[in-house]
């Protein structure tokens, strides 16, 4: 269980050091506080963020050139910093929309020439109007009412202007909008628009001096932001005040030893059930690489149990099912293998890097059981076909597969929350839950296929009737243990309403079954692609260039699709249909108080 053990603590002291603890609790950082303030402001408790602050950051981070950053300056000025950046920005914003425009305009107007139009006043209350012409259609304007003129051609296109009052109505193509100001006029804009995005660039590239005593000066606003936030949740009474939190059981030693030192009293209570502590994740290992998949969707309570090992195994399963190709496969590792070492950067990138091999892993050895690789089947009697022995064209043997699959998940998920109940009868609910699932899988064998196996048959049967007289006797959370007949009657009617899951129950197995779905999918997609291939390799002259676009393209765009669907279905199947049976409670993540900058 990875869900670590937390503990309460509860500092005392006198009102005059209450800055100092704080500032040392910080620095710790090791506590998630509580609040003992008798009313909450829940304006006053928010944390002072500053969002035009962390956008000037993020814009001057993004700079692809970069100045040596000073680390000390009397002449920085955080507000001016900020203020200039966010400016710099706007003004490219700007400068940049009205450069596309201006681009778009001198394109559309170069065929045409350099001229300014007249007003209507000098034309007598004429106008002209501006048609861009296929050759082909050029003597539609023989009969035209209005004068006209070709004012320029090329290759694929006249371009006319004609002169009337109002649109000409007898012309069947609507005319185009032409910029007023010159042709002449907006290549000056233009370049006048491209000297200030250099200019605005380099200042950009100035400002990038400043990152570092921009971060530090946020970290520290952040840090006092935080201690002041703090400083409002304890409990203050005459010349004494009291700070609680939750903090791991290991710390018990740290915490004491520190209140010891500040001259500090201090009381510790282990979380009971009445408890709801937050929750803190510590994962060691290959277990490590499910916990972003798990806290993705959801924080489990402190009272449940970590389900990241069993999603860090079952997401790279359900990937390498849905992918069913060991071609593919290689590819990933190969990627795998290009970012090794970026993957390793940080912490959460290293979760992402075990869970990352862990699927290129499953991918490959699942691939190469179903034997396909870019769609293809290997060589008889070779080592890579000896290695095939799942026939995942026979629909009836993949769908069994699959359907086991989705029992024994939701099975695990049932026990596992049975695990988190074991001080309660309603645990044997959950057991009922897993043995009718078992039943019905076994009843569902049993009965199907050419020849019927009465003992699975059986086994089934029994299996079922075992697992819902468990879950119509123990799915109350009122006591078993009383003689009150309304009570029972309570309990039965909990344990009727419990038992409406069934259909739930059978439709989250056969959801299981897009993973049988989706591999035959990318499987047929990739033999479609080969087949392409192969007539391209037949035809004459083109043969080539024909095989690499269905290469490229066919197997590519599979290829992509079934990460995708690797991806949001093992997801779905882990944080759908296994958390809504392993995961009855949601808690909320240990955010510890601690200094961001140090």
């Amino acid at each position: 269980m990875a869900i670590v053990p937390l503990a309460k603590f509860t500092l005392y002291g006198s009102a005059d050091d209450k800055t100092l603890v704080l500032d040392g609790l910080q620095a710790l950082g090791c506590m998630h506080l509580i609040s003992l303030a008798a009313s909450r402001d829940d304006d006053a408790l928010r944390r002072h963020h500053s969002p035009d602050a962390a956008e000037a950051l993020k814009y001057l981070r993004a700079s692809k050139d970069q100045r040596r950053n000073l680390r000390e300056d009397n002449e920085f000025d955080f507000d001016r910093v900020v203020s200039e950046a966010l400016l710099n920005q706007e003004r490219q914003e700007d400068l940049r929309a009205e450069r596309d425009e201006l681009k778009q305009s001198v394109e559309t107007l170069k065929p045409w020439g350099d001229f300014l139009l007249p007003s209507e006043d000098e034309l007598g209350g004429l106008q002209f109007w501006f048609y861009v012409f296929p050759h082909h259609r050029l003597s539609l304007l023989e009969n035209a009412a209005e004068p006209w003129h070709v004012v320029a051609r090329d290759h694929r296109v006249a371009y006319v202007a004609v002169l009337g009052p109002e649109e000409p109505q007898d012309i069947p193509i609507p005319p185009i909008q032409l910029d007023p100001r010159p042709l002449s006029q907006l290549e000056s804009r233009l370049e006048a628009v491209e000297t200030g995005l250099e200019e605005l660039h380099w200042e950009r590239v100035r400002l990038t001096r400043w990152i570092h005593l921009l971060s530090r000066t946020m970290g520290l606003a952040e840090d006092r932001a935080d201690r002041e936030q703090a400083r409002r949740q304890t409990l203050d009474a005459s010349a004494m005040f009291a700070v609680q939190g939750w903090a791991p059981q290991a710390k018990r030693e740290i915490l004491t030893s520190f209140a010891r030192e500040h001259g500090l009293a201090i009381t510790i209570e282990n979380a009971t059930a009445k408890d709801s502590p937050p929750t803190l994740l510590a994962n060691r290992g290959l277990a490590t690489g499910g916990e972003d998949a798990v806290t993705f969707y959801t924080t489990p309570a402190y009272h449940s149990w970590d389900p990241s090992g069993i999603v860090f195994l079952s997401f790279s399963l359900f990937f390498a099912m849905i992918m069913a190709d060991a071609g593919y496969a290689m590819l990933l590792a190969v990627f795998a293998i290009s970012f090794w070492r970026r993957l390793g950067a940080s912490a959460s990138l290293l979760r992402m890097r075990r869970l990352f091999t862990s699927i290129v892993v499953f991918s490959i050895a699942y691939g190469m059981a179903v034997g396909s690789y870019f769609g293809m089947a290997p060589p008889a009697d070779s080592l890579l076909a000896r290695l095939h022995f799942i026939d995942a064209s026979n629909s009836t043997v993949m769908m069994q597969f699959s359907i086991t699959i989705g029992v024994l998940h939701l099975v695990i998920a049932n026990w596992a929350i049975a695990w988190s109940r074991r001080w309660s009868s309603v645990m044997l609910s959950s057991i009922g839950w897993s043995v009718a699932l078992l039943g019905g899988l076994s009843y569902g064998f049993g009965t199907t296929g050419s020849e019927p196996n009465a003992t699975l048959t059986e086994y089934g049967s029994w299996a079922l009737g075992t697992g819902f007289v468990l879950i119509l006797l123990f799915s109350s959370e009122l006591s078993p243990l009383t003689l009150s007949v309304k009570q029972h009657a309570k309990r039965l009617l909990d344990g009727v309403l419990s038992l409406t899951k069934i259909t739930r129950a059978f439709g989250d197995v056969l959801s299981y079954l897009r993973l049988f779905a989706l591999g035959l999918a990318s499987a047929q997609l990739a033999a479609t692609f080969n087949g392409l291939i192969s007539d391209a390799g037949s035809s004459v002259g083109v043969s080539g260039l024909l095989t690499i676009m269905a290469v490229a393209f066919g197997h590519g765009l599979n290829f992509i699709l079934a990460i995708m669907s690797g991806v949001v279905h093992g997801l779905r199947l882990n944080c759908i249909e296994f958390f809504g049976w392993s995961l009855a409670d949601e808690g909320y993540p240990f955010q510890p108080f601690k200094k961001r900058y140090t």
